[in-house]
């Protein structure tokens, strides 16, 4: 479950009322409860559809296994915070690349998994690709790395962020949520 914002305006980092648990962040969500919980403006679904749109690419050239942390604005309540939208999400992909989908990668996939202005521009997701592949220490380090970028807002602020699977299980699904989702907002801002 994604725990709610804060007064702060964040998913808090720890659980307050037990700091030692083992329920912190990065939480580990569904893809489904992400469309659930941020569908709540139409540039907040938008976001969304360029979320799974850019998924649905990398399922579709052997991405298919790992997981992915989501955070930045989008994951706080910027809209409170700083009086505006999110424009994009920030997704650290940790996925098990074999070498035969390596291998048979055309450089339009390539551009999928490596050219981050295109893809934010594309898809409103600020990637970054850690295969698993990499060494042991290696890993560790930019698990290290982007747990501590993540872990706090630009001020400093300690914060959550959330986890899904890479997995394309549930994502049809999360797509349809985002479909009805879309048409309810549209429909409560009219």
């Amino acid at each position: 479950m994604i725990p709610h914002w804060n007064h702060q305006g964040i998913i808090p980092p720890i659980d307050e009322n037990d700091p030692t648990a083992l329920e912190r962040a990065p939480y580990p969500v569904t893809v489904e409860q992400v469309v659930e919980r941020f569908s709540t403006t139409v540039e907040r679904c938008a976001i969304l559809e360029g979320f799974l749109s850019h998924r649905a690419e990398l399922h579709r050239i052997g991405v298919n296994s790992g997981f992915q942390w989501l955070n930045g604005s989008f994951m706080e309540n910027v809209e409170m915070l700083e009086g505006r939208s999110p424009n994009d999400m920030d997704v650290v992909t940790f996925a098990d690349i074999r070498p035969d989908v390596d291998a048979a990668l055309q450089p339009e996939d390539i551009q999928m998994l490596t050219d981050n202005p295109w893809i934010k521009e594309t898809y409103r997701v600020d990637f970054y690709l850690l295969p698993l592949s990499e060494p042991a220490e290696f890993l560790v380090e930019m698990s290290a790395y982007w747990y501590s970028m993540w872990s706090h807002r630009r001020s400093q602020q300690w914060k959550g962020f959330l986890s899904v699977r890479l997995e394309p299980d549930h994502d049809a699904n999360a797509r349809h949520l985002l479909e009805n989702r879309k048409r309810e907002v549209q429909n409560e801002q009219n």
